[in-house]
Order: structure tokens, then sequence, then C-alpha cells
């Protein structure tokens, strides 16, 4: 790439990362996909801009609209995760972050089987760096996708062992434990599985943040997306409810 098509990029990422902070998210697409058309992400060199216009193309294009989208969102994504890890390393932070990108991308738009192999792969690169955080937040996003694929046994089952360890090592009703508490509840009641969230809850001694709390709006966000939740994982929710004893004790009500 010559200079001056260097130069041309830089200031097409420029413009539509503006773009896309003022919320004109297909404008921004569309100047970046300028920028890329020409450029074979499977052949493309480890250039930094390049890596950031693959990252933002990939998160702008719409999922249901881009089955013929040109250039290809997940060919972008997938470069931009191949050249981070080139040009800095594979424990550099800006190689998670496109590690995390490409599972999202890939997850969807339905792809679950692709998306779990590169949290698998995440996961692990969290273990091996000794950031145990980063690696339980990487399981229950691994559960997350699980459940998004109807595979709600190993969903549930992913998450509560997550949840195990997490609480060997942290206090399950201090506040760093919040996020964790509400993204395993979330997993159990779109499962119906209420009970079992009321216990997590339990557990942790939860109630709702205060108004005056910084963890007010998250929990906001997340009470609100309940609702919803819970209708959009019925079509796909593959849960085997336990069976009752004889006596009607044992299973989960």
């Amino acid at each position: 790439m010559t200079t001056a098509a260097r130069m041309q990029h830089g200031d097409g990422v420029m413009f539509a990362k503006l773009l896309a902070e003022a919320g004109a998210f297909g404008p921004a697409a569309a100047v970046l996909a300028q920028v890329l058309v020409e450029v074979d992400p499977a052949t493309a060199p480890p250039q930094e801009r390049l890596i950031e216009a693959a990252m933002l193309y990939s998160g702008l294009v719409d999922p249901v609209l881009d089955q013929h989208s040109v250039p290809d969102a997940v060919a972008w994504a997938g470069y931009a995760y191949r050249a981070s890890r080139t040009r800095y390393g594979r424990d550099h932070a800006a190689t998670i972050a496109a590690m995390e990108h490409l599972a999202t991308v890939l997850d969807v738009r339905g792809r679950f089987g692709e998306a779990g192999r590169v949290r698998r792969d995440l996961i692990q690169t969290h273990l091996d760096r000794g950031d145990r955080d980063a690696h339980w937040a990487g399981r229950m996003d691994l559960a997350d996708q699980l459940q998004a694929a109807g595979r709600c046994d190993d969903a549930i089952r992913q998450a509560q062992a997550a949840w195990r360890e997490w609480i060997r090592w942290h206090d399950p009703a201090g506040p760093d434990s919040l996020w964790i508490v509400l993204q395993y509840s979330s997993i159990l009641i779109a499962c119906h599985q209420f009970e079992q969230a009321a216990a997590v809850r339990r557990m942790a001694r939860f109630t709702p943040p205060g108004y005056d709390d910084q963890a007010r709006a998250g929990y906001a966000a997340f009470a609100g997306t309940v609702p919803a939740t819970i209708v959009e994982h019925r079509p796909v929710c593959a849960y085997q409810q336990p069976p009752a004893s004889p006596a009607g004790h044992g299973g989960v009500q």
C-alpha cells in the first residue's frame, strides 16, 4: 500500500469513527467498506489502521442484512484477530479484544460452533496469562452463547461451574460479584429456573442497588432485559427439567 493510500485509509477510518460516535452507523459502515473493499483480508498485512478499520466495520454491519455484504464482515473480524496476534502477540490486550470481537461477530450471526471455539481459546489465553477473573467472565460469556444455541443444559453447567469457582476466591455478597450474580441469574431465568436464580441471589445476599449507587445503571439495564430474554429464548430453550421424586420432592419446582 502506498503512502498516499495509507493516508487516505487513515482519513476514512477517522471519519467513520466520528460518524459511528454520532450514531450514523450505516454511513460509517459505508465509508469503511470503501477502505476495505479493495483489500483481501486473507492476505492483508497486519497494519494498525487496517486492524482498527476491520474491527469497526465488522461491528457496524447489521448481522441480519450482511449475508451478502461486501466486504465480508466475518472475514474482516477474523483478519483483525490474526493481524493483532501477529503484530502484538497472543497475550496483548489488543489481541484479547480482537478475539472477543470475533467471537461476538460469529455469535450474533448464529455461527455458534465457530464462536465457541474462539471463546474457548480466549478462556485458555486468560488462564495462561494468570487472569482468573477474565477467565471466569469468558466462561460466563460461553454459557450465554451455549444457551443462545439451545444447548441449555451445557450452558447452565458451564455457568454453575464458573460461579462455584468464583466464590472460592471472591465474597459472593461483595460488590465485585454483582456482575456474575446478574449474568448467572439471567441464564437461569431464561430457562425458567426461577428458584435456582433466587437461590443464587440469596447466597449473594442480593438487594437492588440504591439510586445513588454506581451499580444502579447496570442493574436497571439487566432488569429491563429480563422479560425480553425469557420471550426470545423460549423457541430454542432445551433445558431438561430434572425428574421429581415419587413423593414430589427432589426436582427443581
